[in-house]
């Protein structure tokens, strides 16, 4: 099923007659919305090479804000590689007291603010005293700058940005882009834009472009800091240095260490969404008022079919309910979201456990030592619905199948409970 936004740039470029034979267009947002119908912010939400509409990804194009109502439409690269981060290391919090209000469930912002909190940002970036002095949207300064290999000349005036984080030092000034989940890409204008518009207010200062992202399940902190070789060409980024901090010593907790009857579930779902930090994320979501299966697919650059997927996951874990297209937190997820960020791992651990799904591979596992993928498969099959009929089809057991055993070999990874030996599963 393709997203909305798929939908409507295919509605938009067949009304509009745009041939995408290399040639550039500028876009006005009123003509977007009239002709698609939907909120132009909405298309140009596009921080992924993902996200783009495939029509624009076959023709290699790509879209840039250009001023307050109009977008350039032109055939170009956009993205940049965050690549694999091969420095780590183990971070002690300096604060003065433990902060016991952490952890409000605020998306990126709260793991940011926890990141600064502790000195980590400072200790990344070895500047000794900074202040947090931006987040938020504004509107840009009027520049312009060249892209591609033929360098186009683009201008951009009094474009909206928003900086997820803005922090002064002395003689420095960090613009940081923040993201939930580790990435493999992210769009340059989130950084080029704050770049160019600070570096005109504040011309006597360095500006630094940091990319920052929270894994949620692994409990990282991963920063990259980069640099404009040549401040006027959009594409001239580079890599300088990065890091992924663990502020907390891994721990190893045995499977009946993490049995809880206070964790306990009770429904006949079986999820079908690997990714843990989207699950998560969604609760942030939720609890800052986005809660329908539109808007986080809008939020997630997604199909609403994929909402419904992550909401279904959320829903076993006994996070969220869901009614007629209404995503509402559960008294345990409001729990999750106040726990603070170095206590969240445990916390999830303790949910997939004790899911009757769970419950059930481990109570063939005691019998054994351990249960395989083969079991997993035909606990499966066996889910029946009210009436009796089966629940899931063949063709949608392999894939919940594959979210399982995606969720066991993380709790596996992170906490040391299962090792996973081929199509063994262990109980340490």
């Amino acid at each position: 099923m393709a997203s909305a936004n798929e939908t409507a740039w295919k509605n938009y470029i067949e009304t509009t007659k745009i041939k995408l034979d290399g040639q550039s267009y500028k876009v006005n947002a009123k003509d977007l919305k009239r002709i698609t119908g939907r909120e132009p912010r909405l298309l140009a939400k596009v921080d992924d090479p993902e996200h783009l509409p495939s029509v624009f990804r076959l023709a290699e194009y790509s879209l840039l804000a250009i001023t307050n109502g109009s977008y350039f439409l032109f055939k170009g690269n956009v993205f940049a590689e965050v690549p694999p981060c091969q420095t780590r290391a183990m971070y002690n919090p300096k604060l003065d007291f433990p902060l016991d209000t952490t952890g409000r469930g605020t998306g990126e912002a709260e793991y940011l603010d926890n990141a600064f909190n502790t000195g980590l940002i400072s200790e990344f970036t070895n500047i000794g005293k900074l202040y947090m002095t931006i987040r938020g949207r504004e509107r840009t300064k009027q520049f312009r700058f060249t892209i591609g290999t033929g360098r186009m000349e683009i201008n951009v005036d009094r474009v909206q940005i928003e900086v997820d984080a803005g922090y002064e030092g002395d003689n420095d000034i960090l613009i940081v882009e923040g993201k939930i989940g580790d990435r493999g890409h992210f769009n340059i204008r989130q950084l080029y834009y704050p770049f160019r518009h600070f570096s005109q207010l504040v011309p006597h200062k360095k500006i630094r472009p940091i990319f920052f992202a929270y894994n949620m399940s692994k409990a990282t902190y991963s920063l990259y800091e980069f640099g404009f070789s040549k401040p006027e060409e959009f594409d001239s980024i580079y890599p300088i240095k990065c890091c992924v901090y663990s502020l907390t010593k891994p721990q190893t907790y045995a499977v009946d260490e993490l049995t809880d009857k206070n964790f306990a579930t009770d429904n006949n779902i079986v999820p079908q969404a690997d990714d843990l930090n989207k699950i998560l994320e969604l609760l942030t979501l939720i609890n800052s008022g986005q809660n329908t299966a539109t808007e986080i697919a809008d939020y997630f650059v997604f199909d609403e079919r994929q909402s419904h997927y992550y909401g279904e996951a959320a829903e076993f874990l006994g996070l969220i309910t869901r009614a007629h297209g209404v995503f509402e937190l559960t008294e345990r997820g409001h729990q999750f979201i106040a726990t603070i960020p170095k206590d969240q791992q445990l916390f999830i651990a303790k949910l997939v456990v004790n899911t009757w799904f769970f419950k059930e591979l481990l109570r063939k596992a005691k019998r054994k030592g351990y249960f395989t993928k083969l079991d997993v498969d035909n606990l499966i099959s066996d889910v029946n619905m009210d009436d009796g009929s089966k629940r899931y089809s063949k063709s949608t057991i392999g894939r919940r199948t594959i979210t399982i055993m995606a969720w066991i070999r993380w709790i596996g990874e992170e906490l040391k409970s299962f090792a996973v030996e081929g199509e063994k599963v262990i109980l340490k």
